[in-house]
């Protein structure tokens, strides 16, 4: 195949770049970047609201539960009544170790308890209950509070001024030179015959050899290049107005119950 004679064809090629892919493939890395923003912002919500949600997997089947995710911040009083309460109820092992935990001292050492002289182990296996002889109203306990409750706001992200940019070059070029040389040497050959009765005649004969070098050369080159440019800006956004809505209904029921 003679690569000089060939027509190239630049704008088929062209057209045969997958554009349409190559932007597809850009434009859905975005926006699954987006949708895992998303995902860590709504965790990270779920945690700041005091719960964390825990996944697990038993005996083949996967189930949720939550842990608390509320932070110590300070100390509050409250009744040894509701301490009690909190204390029967709650599946936090630091604030029951705050409550109360059991005087395990013995003979002449001094009491190692925490409000021993207050609460005392209950009929049933983890409660407590207040002592007979109790004269105290109210204690200090540290407070938990959720990262809401002090403040904070989980922060969301979006992809703005997202510019997708795919260049495409491609070069053709050909050249071709040849060369002929010719040598050309010749022979002459004489034949003659000559008669006595009649005039004479002579015949001469001529061979010509020619000697061809020729000489022939081609060059074909092609280069494509191709090149992508994805730039965007990712900036925080502000909550949504239906998020900071729920989050004061959730602090207001918060402080209701925590003054009923």
């Amino acid at each position: 195949m003679n690569m000089l004679k060939e027509t190239p064809r630049i704008g088929q090629q062209l057209l045969d770049v997958p554009m349409g892919e190559m932007i597809e493939s850009m434009a859905m890395s975005i926006a699954k970047a987006q949708m895992a923003l998303d995902t860590n912002s709504i965790e990270v919500a779920e945690m700041m609201g005091g719960l964390s949600v825990v996944k697990g997997e038993l005996n083949g089947e996967e189930f949720i539960n939550f842990k608390d995710s509320r932070v110590f911040f300070g100390k509050e009083k409250i009744s040894v009544e509701n301490a009690v309460i909190t204390y029967n109820t709650t599946q936090d092992d630091a604030l029951k170790g705050q409550i109360y935990t059991p005087d395990t001292a013995t003979g002449n050492d001094p009491s190692n308890g925490n409000n021993d002289d207050i609460f005392e182990a209950g009929s049933t296996t983890g409660t407590i209950k207040l002592k007979d002889t109790n004269i105290i109203n109210e204690i200090i306990v540290p407070q938990r509070l959720s990262m809401l409750e002090l403040g904070f706001s989980p922060t969301f992200y979006q992809f703005v001024d997202t510019m997708i940019r795919v260049s495409i070059s491609i070069t053709f070029s050909r050249e071709g030179s040849s060369s002929v040389s010719i040598d050309r040497n010749t022979e002459s050959k004489s034949n003659s015959a000559s008669f006595s009765w009649r005039k004479g005649l002579k015949t001469n004969k001529t061979v010509t050899t020619t000697q061809v070098n020729a000489n022939f050369s081609q060059k074909y080159s092609y280069s494509a290049e191709g090149s992508s440019i994805l730039q965007t800006k990712l900036v925080p956004i502000p909550p949504p107005a239906a998020l900071e809505e729920r989050i004061q209904q959730q602090m207001e029921i918060a402080r209701e119950e925590a003054e009923s």
